[in-house]
């Protein structure tokens, strides 16, 4: 399947320095971080193996940390496996909502990460439970491309998809409520679209996947988080989101770990404002990864003291 996210908005292509600028634009937006006090000193490691024997549960982030696009990398696959050999629980939290579950666990098998099902929560799985407890009336409209298996959404609901004509405008001021899983095939002509309905008639709008950004090998693409807010600045309708860095991403993992306390449980990630912001503020302690991701050669300790988020603990890979 060819990769069909954007990688370009409005003449601007999407850098590290430019997501991070991005996220410090909509840090009020984001939840709150650690109080300064309570902001740790982060350790520098080679990688993960010195914590191995320290957490009970270990939850990745996908993109920057177990993969990049379709190339999964080897030392984290290996450390994947080193970890269940030694009896500690593993997780996949991932922001990805274009795939449903089923497709998205069978991703990471094929890539070579040995999990079942409840060893992986995602944006997608947070909306459609969500969607499932809570009593959604209507007709919505769907932004997704055909193969992500929107019918696993528990709503009558019809797709949004490119090209712009009269037919699609009409169809989306009729819409009783809008959900965007993923932003492939997006462009600027369908976020003008969807920002002046919204504008027109102000309606719920739910996102699954509130990245800015996403490492796909060589390049960054442009996520629904990012268009999310481009719409609630010109409409001033306020997305719902899904996933991280917001509170039922992790709260999901502390409730299927019950008996763990939250500061045995590290959260991996390679972003500052959604894998360690949420979760230090879920009570994990956290371990950023910088070799490849959304702060790829960047000045770490610059991007710590600006967004005053710090990480327990800073590897280069895990």
């Amino acid at each position: 399947m060819i990769d069909t996210h954007p990688t370009s908005y409005k003449g601007v292509i999407p850098t590290p320095t430019w997501a991070f600028r991005q996220y410090e634009r909509i840090r009020h937006w984001l939840p709150d971080g650690l109080p300064m006090d309570q902001r740790p000193n982060p350790q520098l490691l080679d990688n993960l193996l010195p914590l191995a024997n320290q957490f009970q549960v270990y939850v990745f982030d996908a993109f920057g940390v177990l993969n990049a696009g379709p190339r999964a990398f080897p030392a984290a696959i290996q450390r994947f496996r080193e970890l269940q050999r030694m009896g500690k629980h593993v997780q996949i939290l991932s922001n990805a909502a274009t795939a449903s579950h089923a497709k998205l666990v069978e991703k990471y098998r094929r890539m070579g990460f040995d999990i079942t099902p409840d060893q992986l929560i995602s944006s997608r799985w947070l909306l459609e439970q969500s969607l499932a407890n809570r009593a959604r009336e209507g007709l919505w409209g769907v932004i997704a491309p055909e193969n992500s298996e929107p019918d696993t959404l528990p709503l009558n609901w019809q797709p949004v998809r490119p090209p712009v004509a009269e037919q699609l405008k009409r169809k989306l001021d009729g819409y009783d409520g809008l959900i965007m899983l993923s932003s492939e095939d997006w462009n600027e002509e369908m976020q003008a679209v969807l920002e002046a309905t919204l504008t027109e008639r102000p309606r719920p709008l739910e996102i699954a996947n509130p990245d800015l950004v996403a490492p796909r090998g060589d390049c960054l693409t442009l996520e629904p988080g990012f268009f999310a807010h481009r719409a609630r600045e010109a409409s001033g309708t306020l997305p719902q989101f899904y996933g991280k860095p917001y509170a039922p991403a992790f709260q999901a993992v502390i409730e299927r770990f019950a008996d763990v306390p939250p500061e045995q449980i590290l959260m991996v990630g390679d972003t500052l404002h959604t894998d360690i912001l949420g979760g230090q503020n879920a009570g994990m302690k956290t371990l950023l990864v910088t070799a490849e991701g959304s702060l790829q050669g960047m000045d770490i300790p610059n991007c710590i003291a600006q967004s005053g988020i710090a990480p327990d603990f800073i590897a280069p890979e895990i």
